[in-house]
């Protein structure tokens, strides 16, 4: 007997509404948080208000770094709380809500101030601290050039050399 096409298109439907709850709950292995946002340096992502941007660099950031995390810790739980973020570049409009960021040179490079912890997965603490850390990449450089247009780019990079740098006790 052949299934009509509407019933086999129901249930495939019904049954990938079913498995999206199960991929939205899997825990996270990066867990960003802030402190009082609303006063960072520079944390207007695209002229939107600070609760805004903390959503989308959250988004953006975790989703960077969770590869890179599972390669070099597996296993691991990384949480970065946020004291202050002073993004690449300048948004001369972001008082008027423009959404363009200015690149020039090294005259406004991106800087983070950020607590961490990183635990393996049984909870343990593998190491803590608390750092600043300021882009000192070339502002020149050709893969920057080819990548300028990738959101937060700077400030994916840094994170990501910051992480690999993180030595364990």
């Amino acid at each position: 007997m052949k299934t009509p096409p509407i019933l086999f298109l129901t249930a495939v439907i019904l049954f990938g509404l079913d498995a999206t709850p199960t991929l939205a709950a899997q825990p996270s292995n990066i867990t960003i948080q802030y402190v009082t946002p609303e006063k960072f340096t520079d944390f207007r992502i695209h002229g939107r208000d600070a609760q805004w941007s903390a959503s989308y660099f959250t988004s953006q950031i975790s989703d960077y770094l969770r590869p890179i995390l599972n390669r070099r810790f597996p296993g691991a739980k990384l949480t970065l709380r946020f004291t202050d973020i002073d993004l690449a570049g300048s948004n001369p409009n972001s008082s008027r809500g423009g959404n363009v960021r200015v690149n020039r040179g090294t005259i406004t490079p991106a800087r983070m101030s950020f607590v961490f912890l990183l635990q393996d997965s049984g909870g343990r603490t593998l190491t803590s601290g608390s750092t600043r850390i300021t882009d000192t990449s070339n502002p020149n450089s050709l893969a920057r050039q080819r990548s300028g247009s990738q959101p937060l780019y700077s400030e994916k990079q840094m994170l990501e050399k910051w992480l690999r740098s993180v030595k364990t006790s």
